[in-house]
């Protein structure tokens, strides 16, 4: 069985049946960003990158605008949920999200920052725990995520606390900065811990509850999901989904871009299979993994020495060309 951890704790709760199929792991160009990017805020390098900078700029002036500071702050602390015992502990790790000192039956995540929020008001004085996440993709993410939920639950236990806030702050690739947060009583954070010891419980009882939902988006057990693959069966088969209304075409849109990443992961999948001695198809082909390589010049470069060489903008325009094609991009409505 696959271990589930914070971030995966929305998986477990819509279909605790995904932890007994097959995984493939997932990698992409964004993810690889913001990996790089959680780098540079846990090295408190802020500078090194302006959607860094403007993650902090825009959590600092959250406090600001709220009353709150947090003058101790603690990044990238692993921890570890007990859903038996309903008690959690900071974890000893040797590199980024480190899980190897988790027991089997802890649900292990990473907050990307902890720290105690003070308000020094003269005649209301506060404090409270809180967990703080960064996010550099596009699509909004809420404060009060299954995900957010599970850490909170997490911190709570750790410092016997009534409440937490959980802070989402967001530096999407568009250049803005915004702050999401929602606070949570323990009563709710210990209702979720509920929610997902009954899930877990489901599952090592032999339970197979398959269900698709928004969380299907990122799922690592997707390419072996029944009914994934029947929805991508539907879209392939021949004459397709058939006659598209419009009420049903972005619906169709969003399962045709996850069916089409499904397809490439187990394409990567594949192509890793055969970097070796290569991968047997049917009919008696293999699959190898071959180098090639070409040649291009560099378009800056040529111009540097065409200017070098006294060229005047004219003749260098007149040596480019412009190529207007038709693309779609997905948009805020």
């Amino acid at each position: 069985m696959n271990r589930v951890t914070a971030s995966g704790s929305g998986r477990l709760l819509q279909c605790s049946g995904h932890l007994r199929l097959p995984w493939l792991r997932e990698t992409s160009t964004a993810a690889q960003e913001g990996t790089d990017l959680h780098a540079v805020m846990e090295t408190k390098r802020y500078q090194d990158h302006p959607r860094s900078l403007a993650a902090w700029d825009a959590w600092k002036a959250w406090q600001a605008e709220t009353g709150w500071s947090a003058p101790v702050m603690r990044n990238e602390l692993a921890m570890a949920l007990n859903l038996e015992a309903r008690t959690a502990r900071e974890l000893s790790g040797v590199g980024h999200r480190d899980y190897s000192a988790a027991m089997p039956h802890e649900v292990p995540g990473t907050a990307d920052m902890v720290c105690e929020l003070v308000k020094r008001h003269p005649t209301s004085p506060d404090q409270v725990w809180c967990v703080v996440d960064w996010k550099f993709g596009q699509e909004p993410v809420e404060a009060d995520s299954a995900q957010m939920r599970t850490l909170a639950a997490m911190v709570a236990l750790m410092h016997d606390a009534p409440r937490v806030i959980a802070v989402i702050v967001q530096a999407p690739p568009d250049g803005t900065a915004w702050v999401r947060s929602h606070e949570f009583s323990r009563d709710d954070l210990m209702a979720h811990v509920d929610m997902m010891a009954e899930s877990m419980n489901e599952v090592r009882e032999g339970a197979m509850l398959l269900q698709r939902g928004s969380e299907c988006r990122y799922c690592p057990a997707a390419h072996a999901c029944p009914s994934q693959l029947a929805a991508m069966r539907a879209i392939v088969a021949p004459g397709g989904p058939g006659p598209i209304p419009p009420e049903r075409a972005g619906p169709l849109w969003a399962e045709v871009q996850q069916a089409r990443k499904r397809l490439d992961a187990i394409e990567d999948a594949c192509k890793a299979m055969a970097a070796g001695d290569g991968l047997p198809l049917p009919g008696g082909k293999r699959l190898v993994v071959v180098q090639r390589s070409r040649t291009s010049m560099d378009a800056k470069q040529l111009e540097a020495i065409a200017r070098g060489h006294g060229a005047s903008d004219e003749e260098i325009n007149a040596c480019s060309k412009t190529t207007t094609y038709t693309t779609t991009q997905e948009i805020k409505a």
